[in-house]
């Protein structure tokens, strides 16, 4: 009678489980008594990060593999998208006058930066995030502006539709536009929120 007492107690706890009973039982205690530790859910990206991912998932959209004053390839554009897509601060350059330091990119700019290939329809390469020589003032090491240097396959300032892509800046928002004309904006398009 024992083992028909056992068989039968293995199988209602079979059948409780296959019904998902134990799913929805408390937790139990963990060990010696204390309660059980449970990993917290998952936090939900950060705009910055998703928007990141996007500008990093981009076609159309290429970065430059050094900065006109030097390589460092922490404060590069793209590795610049990484470390933010991954929720940690973009660094600047090791010269300049932010050395080394760590910055959040602003969601204004980067969302600017997506919809100029997504709305705007612009294959382009950034040549700058927050890396690479800037003037003190400069909204670069605020996270707030990009640099591009190609524009459609042309170099800017070798016919490349600078102008073009200057308004569409303006027109997503940017408050500050630069680009051939001005001043030590002769090969790349600066634009900041």
């Amino acid at each position: 009678m024992n083992r028909l007492a056992v068989c039968a107690a293995v199988t209602v706890s079979a059948i409780a489980l296959s019904a998902g009973q134990a799913a929805t039982a408390d937790p139990s205690p963990g060990r010696h008594g204390q309660a059980a530790r449970h990993h917290a859910p998952a936090k939900p990206a950060s705009e910055s990060a998703r928007l990141a991912r996007s500008v990093l998932n981009a076609k159309g959209i290429t970065y430059a593999k050094a900065h006109v004053s030097g390589t460092d390839k922490a404060s590069l554009p793209q590795q610049n998208l990484v470390d933010v897509s991954n929720e940690r601060l973009a660094k600047t350059s090791p010269w300049g006058h932010k050395k080394g330091a760590r910055v959040a990119l602003d969601t204004r700019m980067l969302n600017g930066v997506l919809r100029l290939g997504t709305q705007y329809h612009y294959k382009f390469e950034i040549s700058e995030f927050v890396g690479g020589r800037h003037s003190r003032t400069s909204k670069h090491y605020a996270g707030r502006a990009v640099d591009v240097t190609w524009i459609n396959g042309r170099h800017v300032g070798k016919r490349a539709d600078h102008r073009g892509l200057m308004n569409a800046c303006r027109k997503l928002g940017a408050t500050l536009v630069l680009g051939p004309g001005d001043k030590d904006h002769d090969t790349h398009v600066h634009c900041q929120w």
